[in-house]
């Protein structure tokens, strides 16, 4: 009876609060992945979360799945979030005002490859030419529209066809498509492949005509694909645009800070993982087209009043 008596006299088992998922979406995961890994392991010490990598098929899903609470984080190009923050990215296009901006990162190159045969040289010539734009998957076609207005052409005048890169390759090798238009970091598998296609070089498009490009979409800017990448061809200019890895507005300050902070503090890791982060510019870094979640906009006011 007394030890009835005692297990009744027992305080209550503590009820755990679950500890909230943070999700990454992404395709390929290669930064996504270890600053994951980093934020598991930072996180249990300073907010109670813990950090999933989500995969999707498409990365022009990474807006509407964080507007609609499907996903927390994503690496979206400055263009489409900006596009979609003002303007909305649905049918019917609705602002979607709850994304945020964390950090601009990397830049991400245009290529345009093009069969030496077909007598294309720079972007004009593109006018009646059979153009593949490879879009499955990524938000190529986005780009590729803005540099041609950009120049007065249209995506009408290019007679253009979305297909995967394996179909782009075929009608380069058939002599059906006399361009392709591709988006990746270099060295993209992808571009590799279609630069292997015997008769193919890169086209650059040179510095006036992305002055005039960037009279119009600000947020395209030059870049080049170094020398040597996809074979023997010299350094080629192109436009590129810029990664910001985005969120959604009521995520909690003090998360979005260390996820700011992690990713800062672990981009040595994680440039091993993905070169193109070592090309961040870290004055540049909180330059995002689209407003700042308050976490983020804390710790860059910390890194300012500290260096």
């Amino acid at each position: 009876m007394v030890l009835i008596a005692l297990a009744g006299c027992r305080a209550p088992v503590e009820k755990r609060e679950p500890v909230p998922v943070v999700r990454m979406a992404t395709v390929l995961g290669r930064i996504t992945t270890p600053l994951a890994e980093a934020l598991n392991k930072v996180l249990p010490d300073h907010f109670p979360a813990r950090v999933e990598v989500q995969k999707t098929d498409l990365t022009v899903d990474y807006v509407r799945l964080i507007a609609e609470g499907k996903a927390e984080v994503a690496m979206i190009q400055t263009d489409i979030a900006y596009a979609a923050y003002t303007q909305g990215a649905g049918d019917p296009s609705n602002p979607e005002r709850r994304l945020r901006g964390v950090g601009v990162l990397y830049t991400t190159p245009l290529h345009l490859m093009a069969l030496q045969s077909s007598g294309i040289r720079n972007l004009m010539d593109l006018r009646g030419k059979r153009v593949a734009v490879v879009t499955i998957g990524s938000p190529t076609e986005f780009t590729v529209r803005m540099t041609l207005e950009g120049v007065g052409l249209s995506m009408a005048d290019v007679q253009p066809g979305q297909m995967s890169v394996e179909k782009a390759i075929q009608g380069l090798r058939a002599g059906e498509v006399d361009a392709v238009f591709g988006r990746g970091n270099d060295p993209s598998p992808n571009i590799r492949q279609i630069m292997s296609v015997p008769g193919v070089s890169l086209i650059p498009i040179s510095r006036g005509q992305i002055d005039k490009i960037r009279a119009h979409h600000p947020f395209l800017h030059s870049t080049s694909i170094p020398a040597g990448v996809y074979g023997n061809h010299p350094e080629v200019e192109t436009v590129g645009v810029e990664m910001l890895l985005a969120c959604r507005d009521n995520l909690p300050e003090d998360l979005v800070y260390w996820i700011t902070r992690t990713l800062f503090e672990s981009l040595p890791a994680l440039a091993d993982a993905f070169p193109p982060l070592r090309q961040i510019d870290l004055e540049h870094v909180q330059a995002s087209p689209i407003p700042l979640h308050s976490g983020a906009a804390r710790f860059y006011r910390e890194r300012e009043l500290f260096q």
